[in-house]
């Protein structure tokens, strides 16, 4: 086993963890980054799409943008935390800049900005353009410069306790995907940044983010907040795409069969430029009521659109070129693509690690940020392209919270028993013979959740029978997951992650009885500000099982409270005002 010793170790090297580690670094900590991959090659922050949302103070109205971000968080922000992120989202931009970072900018040297997913005319809600996957490999050079020590290619399994204080962290174990070796990270402090859960969807192209923080935190003691809420991509029915928030932006529209633009009757104010989860609901609505299959519309683009959206979606204008949808002279040949719903798990925003203010989850010493905290700024739904602006202010106040926390620890002292006991347990895939393969553990999970009467459009018929397979997978198969090499473990590992939080999303969303943005239940319809001004908290519970609670949100501390009343959902109201039985 390899051991290293440091001050702040950050589990995860996306956008969160490498501005946490710099700033830890830049905060006098002696820094370790870790990620299971490479860093500034992998991960969510690859796939940012060349779009990142945030408020510029000197051309954006405060008020409009706060008071959109709470009503797309259907009131389940932290308003702390939103206050926090705007205030210091525009530091976060020149840091990028400093970095290398190149943003789309006007003759006049002002952001070139577009107005893509949750914009309307009247309240005008502008996304910042970079070019393709540059930012994450100008952050791992800001980390490289800055002095932290890179680890690449080590996936963090277990958290390691303090001796003699056992609500503290003091450590994060993990293995080398392709030697095997064990590392201990022996530190003062732990961030954990290794993204959200997304089930390995078929449609994301995130096959990485398995909910490893989620789940390390959870079998350590920490508390996860927000997992009956998801994400949903909107994408390509043959194969995965990115880049909805300048797709829509640019002015390309839903249609379904009939080839209406059928967003505006679910979502009169944004229509095509609807965020994710209500287009999501308007789309898996139409299918339900027999008008798919659906499609994305690109016939008014002109070779200007399509030179601005191949300057910044690199990746995704090759795979249009190479399907014969586009030149590359930027000439459309197949304007209408069919185009389908998918669940991401909460990419972007919904459930993971509760936070406060300074990034310190409920252990001592443990500290999240970016999707593998709950994402306190976002609620129910962030803006879309804002995951990476608020894993950016989430990862600089975590990795500077540690650092200060670290400054005061003197000495760290582990438990033998407990690194054994992690050590073997973390590789007893390997030791399995015969078993069960993780493929099939994928799958199985995959098919319980991506119906979209379970992760949608909800009942609690659909969602207990979901909850039943997650659980008999849990029981029968993990147990038997097998590995014949450390490539073979790593998978094992992800899949076990995505039964654990599979159970732990479909339980919350149960618990949660009423509907509220992305969580829409069919049998409980309405918006309840009455009972459900709650954050659900889950902890690790007796027998192998879990244990939920609420927290009360302190809404009437808040600037911005809705009316503690209870009213249809907007989707379903929609439904039934066109006459629809739902």
């Amino acid at each position: 086993m390899q051991i290293l010793d440091c001050d702040v170790v950050v589990a995860g090297g996306g956008p969160a963890g490498t501005f946490a580690a710099v700033k830890a670094a830049e905060a006098g900590a002696h820094v370790i980054l870790v990620d299971k991959a490479y860093v500034g090659k992998s991960g969510c922050g690859t796939f940012g799409a060349g779009s990142f949302k945030a408020y510029i103070k000197e051309e954006d109205s405060y008020d409009l943008w706060y008071g959109k971000a709470v009503e797309e968080g259907f009131f389940i922000n932290d308003q702390d935390w939103l206050r926090q992120h705007f205030e210091t989202i525009g530091d976060r931009v020149h840091d990028l800049e400093r970095y290398g970072v190149v943003f789309e900018k006007n003759p006049n040297g002002t952001y070139n900005r577009i107005e893509g997913q949750g914009s309307s005319d009247e309240r005008p809600i502008k996304t910042l353009m970079f070019h393709g996957p540059q930012f994450m490999e100008v952050m791992r050079k800001a980390c490289e410069k800055t002095g932290v020590k890179i680890v690449d290619r080590v996936m963090c399994v277990s958290l390691v306790h303090d001796k003699k204080k056992p609500n503290a962290i003091r450590g994060v174990m993990g293995f080398h995907g392709v030697t095997g070796e064990l590392y201990l990270f022996r530190a003062k402090a732990v961030v954990l940044t290794t993204g959200a859960q997304a089930y390995k969807s078929h449609y994301a192209d995130l096959h990485m983010v398995t909910g490893d923080s989620h789940i390390m935190g959870l079998n350590a003691g920490a508390a996860l907040c927000n997992y009956e809420f998801n994400c949903h991509q909107l994408t390509h029915a043959g194969f995965a795409t990115h880049g909805m928030n300048i797709s829509q932006g640019l002015g390309a529209k839903f249609v379904n069969a009939l080839g209406e633009d059928f967003t505006a009757k679910y979502d009169p104010e944004y229509a095509s430029h609807g965020n994710l989860w209500r287009i999501s609901a308007s789309m898996a609505m139409e299918v339900h009521f027999g008008r798919g299959p659906l499609y994305f519309d690109y016939s008014s683009y002109t070779p200007k659109d399509w030179e601005l959206f191949a300057r910044t979606l690199p990746l995704m204008y090759r795979s249009y070129v190479q399907a014969g949808y586009v030149t590359n002279e930027g000439v459309c040949r197949k304007g209408k693509l069919e185009w389908v719903s998918a669940l991401i798990g909460n990419v972007g925003f919904g459930g993971g690690l509760w936070i406060d203010i300074n990034g310190r989850t409920t252990l001592e010493g443990l500290y999240a940020a970016g999707d593998a905290s709950y994402g306190p700024t976002s609620g129910v739904e962030g803006f879309c392209a804002y995951a990476m602006p608020a894993a950016s202010t989430t990862g600089t106040i975590a990795g500077q919270s540690a650092a200060a926390y670290a400054a005061s620890v003197d000495a760290v002292e582990l438990d033998q028993q407990e690194i054994d006991a992690a050590a073997w347990a973390m590789t007893e895939p390997m030791r399995h013979a015969t078993g069960c393969d993780p493929a099939h553990v994928v799958i199985a999970v995959q098919e319980a959740l991506f119906p979209y009467d379970v992760y949608i459009l909800r009942t609690e018929e659909k969602m207990q029978r979901a909850l039943c397979r997650i659980q008999e997978i849990k029981e029968d198969d993990v147990p038997r997951l097998k590995a014949a090499d450390p490539h073979g473990l790593r998978f094992a590992l992800e899949a076990r992650n995505m039964v654990l939080c599979a159970e732990a999303m479909l339980t919350a969303a149960l618990f949660r009885k009423e509907s509220r943005g992305s969580h829409l239940r069919l049998d409980y319809p309405e918006i309840d500000n009455e009972n459900w001004l709650k954050w659900i908290m889950i902890e690790k519970g007796s027998d192998n099982g879990l244990a939920l609670s609420t927290k009360d949100i302190p809404i009437d501390r808040y600037p911005l409270r809705p009316e503690r009343k209870r009213e249809l959902h907007a989707s379903i109201a929609a439904a039934r005002k066109l006459g629809e039985n739902i």
